[in-house]
């Protein structure tokens, strides 16, 4: 049997409603939606949980070839597994699974000092236990070196509630102090990805009042609760269109960006993925065009800066003047 409560600890929402589906599955029993929801709202950790979330996640264990039988018993579907089927497959774990894993706690970056960083370390242990020979390294295999590494840390509460908001969606109420500011503000948010953007990481949210996503520094957000009171449908996220609206986490309104990229620098900007509206127009001597939509945010103007000599802006006459007045800024002060 699985020790469920000590589990779930380490795990989110909806891990945590699948894992108790199938223990009671396992039992042999036949049950209906409605059985399985009454029996998991009564445990503190799933009191807030729906019917329509354990329909969901039937269908996912369907999706997931396991031998789920389904029949139906008057007007609801009844689940059951079949007869001595108790328990997962065995993992087969491999040395090169583990040796990705040592690849991936090297590149925790963001999340050094946080729960995640000992719950992989954790899980790297007890897979070297299940694989043949030795794998161990005394060393990182990776290790970040990017200067300015944020020092500001996240509680595991807090990232906890946000790990938890992300792959179980909902309408969220969030206190966030903006960056540059000095009071906290609340907004209503969907939490859709966390990303790790120059040693920061960040929790990309769906704005519903304002129709955009929002991006907040995680170790800015002072609390996370679940917006019982928005009639919303959930909103599904859309990856293209959140990175299109922006370069780097900062968002505004796109404009065409042209760049001159000398010849020299032509195949370091080739072998690189900038953004996904980029258009690459390559010249008889080398150099070569880079196009973009995007907007001109502070990362965009400390991006083409710290690319003096090797990158000339040809569009828009925006941004050739903000990279002006910052040179010359640098000379005045």
């Amino acid at each position: 049997m699985w020790d469920v409560r000590s589990f779930s600890r380490d795990m989110s929402q909806h891990i945590h409603r699948i894992v108790r589906i199938l223990s009671l599955l396992s039992s042999g029993a036949r049950l209906t939606t409605s059985e399985i929801h009454a029996t998991l709202s009564a445990e503190d950790e799933l009191r807030d949980v729906t019917v329509r979330q354990l329909q969901r996640d039937l269908k996912h264990l369907e999706a997931a070839h396991l031998p789920l039988r389904v029949e139906r018993s008057g007007r609801e579907l009844s689940w059951s597994l079949p007869t001595g089927y108790r328990n997962l497959a065995p993992l087969n774990i491999t040395t090169h699974e583990v040796l990705s894993l040592h690849l991936l706690k090297g590149a925790l970056g963001s999340f050094r000092g946080t729960r995640i960083e000992a719950d992989v370390d954790r899980l790297r242990r007890k897979l070297e236990r299940m694989v043949p020979g030795t794998v161990f390294m005394s060393q990182d295999v990776v290790s970040d070196i990017s200067p300015g590494t944020y020092t500001n840390t996240i509680s595991d509460d807090m990232l906890e509630q946000i790990v938890f908001a992300i792959t179980d969606p909902r309408w969220d109420r969030v206190t966030y102090t903006p960056i540059g500011a000095q009071q906290p503000k609340t907004y209503v948010v969907s939490f859709c990805r966390l990303v790790n953007h120059a040693g920061r990481l960040y929790v990309v949210a769906w704005h519903p009042t304002h129709q955009q996503y929002i991006t907040l520094a995680a170790d800015r957000i002072h609390r996370v609760g679940v917006a019982t009171d928005v009639p919303l449908p959930l909103h599904e996220f859309d990856e293209q269109s959140y990175r299109s609206a922006r370069f780097g986490v900062y968002d505004g309104q796109p404009v065409v960006v042209k760049l001159r990229i000398t010849a020299e620098a032509a195949p370091y900007f080739s072998s690189r993925h900038w953004h996904p509206t980029e258009q690459r127009t390559t010249h008889r001597d080398g150099s070569m065009t880079l196009r973009m939509q995007v907007p001109i945010s502070p990362e965009l103007i400390s991006w083409v800066m710290g690319w003096a000599g090797s990158v000339r802006v040809m569009a828009p006459a925006a941004l050739i003047a903000e990279c002006r007045n910052r040179a010359a800024a640098i000379n005045d002060w």
